[in-house]
């Protein structure tokens, strides 16, 4: 997985690269690195303002007693295309605007809780509960196997003092 994880950020940069390299011999150096700034600037200031309505919804929702879920899904988006708008470059920016974008967060939600909800079906069940299971015997102790451990505790309490 992490394998995966590298050689993906590492294209990632490559192309971003590419198509800056592209952007800046069409229209300039300086002005591609002013539009990869100003994209930048923008795009926060688009994530803070949807970031906050958000938040409301998400204050309305709890307040009303539903659950807040979809909410936080699109939460969970505003911050990914916040991520990308710091990135520099324009593949990056243009995933953002896509995740800026309410109705396409909302389709990305519901494919992601169908998602979830079909993997919650389909794991296998266990009869058991997910905690720590033990395996052992026990015997019943009687008053004298209670004392001989209590002396086998007051043993060790005053080993451990020395």
């Amino acid at each position: 997985m992490p394998l995966i994880f590298l050689i993906t950020f590492f294209t990632a940069i490559y192309m971003e690269f590419i198509v800056f390299a592209e952007v800046a011999d069409g229209i300039g150096t300086l002005s591609a690195l002013l539009l990869t700034i100003v994209t930048a600037v923008l795009g926060i200031y688009i994530i803070r303002q949807e970031g906050l309505k958000v938040l409301l919804n998400m204050k309305q929702t709890v307040d009303r007693g539903d659950s807040p879920v979809k909410d936080m899904i699109h939460g969970f988006f505003l911050a990914v295309a916040g991520f990308f708008f710091l990135m520099p470059g324009f593949i990056t920016d243009s995933i953002a605007i896509l995740l800026a974008i309410a109705p396409i967060r909302e389709m990305l939600g519901n494919s992601m809780v169908t998602a979830g909800k079909k993997n919650y079906q389909t794991r296998p069940r266990s009869s058991h509960s997910s905690g720590i299971i033990i395996d052992g015997e026990f015997e019943e102790a009687g008053e004298s196997d209670i004392s001989d451990i209590e002396k086998i505790e007051d043993d060790n309490k005053k080993e451990d003092d020395i």
